[in-house]
């Protein structure tokens, strides 16, 4: 991980300390977070923050295992 000093508005640290605490974050890893998910955003425009949030739910998902293969005798 690479650390960089950076100068951010009070109102935006604010902002982004309360998004940590409601996300049970740390300040650093809810920065980190808001950011992966407002790039993927500027990159994927047609999608919701909150489709972009279930996708990147469903690859953790997928990582850990957690996922099984759709059988569709069972729909």
């Amino acid at each position: 991980m690479v650390r960089k000093t950076i100068a951010m508005d009070e109102d935006l640290v604010k902002d982004l300390s309360m998004f940590a605490r409601k996300e049970h974050r740390d300040f650093s890893g809810a920065l980190r977070y808001a950011l992966r998910i407002g790039l993927l955003a500027l990159e994927n425009p047609d999608l919701t923050v909150k489709e972009i949030k279930d996708i990147l739910e469903a690859m953790v998902d997928y990582e850990m295992g957690n996922v099984a293969e759709l059988d569709l005798k069972d729909l």
